[in-house]
């Protein structure tokens, strides 16, 4: 298995990874002429700040996490054709509702990457850890003729509740290694090397820190105004603390 990024201590954070293929600028402008007409109707605003710094204090600059919405957005470049996006989402970043939008406003192509390893565990006290998910969609650049939103292509190696399932759905890709979807174990369907191989054929480096692209200015995008009802805030330690 590959060595989980930054050794999977800002997991959930790094969990689900969002990337589109265009510059952090490009990426950022669209997001926010997007969400400001929404925001503004509630009060909110919508701040910019640019940060510099290695890739972790960019990852630190999303705490505190929250539950019910997101309030804070980072737009990371990296030395490839793609930009990173993660949100403070407490769970771990919410990639498909805002990656498979932009990208039709965009007109580039997008990707949801996930890996989460299988840590599930039962103890006298109650069950602890996190159930295991390998995940891979990539978003084409218009939605026309598409049946769900702008997905061209969805694989997934996934433990839900206790059973692990595969699905494949969509336009097969050049790369894909087809014949080890019939693995005998599931969850070696679609695993992290396979992930891994198939991000790089993309030219996205998942898993290495230096993919990250720290030299470049990074984009942290903020809502400042009311917040949903019922929100919290956790800090990392809070969010692992079922682990």
């Amino acid at each position: 298995m590959p060595k989980q990024l930054l050794d999977d201590r800002y997991a959930p954070i790094t969990s689900e990874i969002g990337f589109l293929e265009c510059d952090a600028t490009t990426a950022t402008d669209a997001f926010l002429e997007w969400q400001r007409p929404i925001q503004s109707g509630g009060g909110v605003h919508l701040s910019r700040r640019e940060l510099v710094g290695d890739f972790p204090s960019k990852i630190e600059s999303l705490l505190p996490l929250t539950s019910v919405e997101a309030r804070r957005f980072l737009f990371l470049p990296t030395t490839g054709d793609w930009t990173a996006y993660f949100d403070n989402g407490w769970r771990g970043t919410d990639v498909f509702s805002v990656v498979s939008y932009l990208c039709s406003t965009i007109h580039c192509r997008g990707i949801r990457a996930v890996c989460t390893p299988h840590t599930m565990r039962k103890t006298s006290t109650g069950e602890f850890g996190r159930y295991g998910a390998t995940m891979l969609e990539v978003y084409a650049a218009d939605s026309s003729g598409r049946s769900f939103l702008n997905i061209r292509r969805s694989i997934s190696a996934a433990n839900d509740g206790g059973r692990w399932r595969f699905d494949a759905n969509g336009e097969t890709l050049d790369f894909e290694q087809l014949e080890r979807y019939k693995a005998r174990q599931i969850r070696e369907r679609f695993n992290p090397e396979m992930l891994d191989e198939y991000l790089t054929a993309l030219g996205i480096s998942f898993f290495s820190q230096d993919f990250y692209n720290t030299a470049q200015i990074t984009y942290l995008v903020s809502k400042d105004g009311p917040c949903a009802i019922g929100l919290k805030e956790y800090s990392l330690d809070d969010a692992r603390a079922s682990f």
